[in-house]
């Protein structure tokens, strides 16, 4: 049963990274919708705007859209156009985030480790 639901092996790991991500940002967005303040903690640096539903809203479609798109691309790695359109929302992500580090200067570095980095870290 999960064998059909999840991408074919035979176009190897990026596809089941793509479903990854695209569920770590689907259920990032259902959490800016429940608890909205707690969403952004990312955004915890000298300049942060202040935190407010609305800002957490708009920051959970746009995961909603970048969501969606690495879904599509998961299940139809062999489409070039997917491809480069998923390439793109991590690019994209890149840049909001290099933009709000050294900018705006809304964000820190602390909060801009990969998840897995940041438990290394703690523990």
């Amino acid at each position: 049963m999960p064998s059909s639901i999840l991408p074919s092996v035979e176009r190897g790991y990026l596809p089941y990274f793509l479903l990854f991500a695209s569920l770590s940002a689907l259920l990032h967005s259902i959490s800016t919708y429940i608890s909205p303040i707690p969403a952004l903690q990312q955004f915890s640096g000298p300049l942060a705007p202040p935190k407010t539903p609305l800002l957490a809203h708009v920051y959970g479609m746009k995961n909603v859209y970048s969501g969606l798109i690495r879904l599509y691309a998961a299940y139809n790695i062999s489409n070039p156009q997917l491809y480069d359109l998923a390439t793109v929302t991590f690019v994209g992500v890149l840049v909001l985030y290099v933009g709000e580090l050294w900018v705006w200067r809304t964000v820190r570095v602390q909060e801009g480790w990969f998840p897995l980095g940041r438990l290394c870290l703690r523990s």
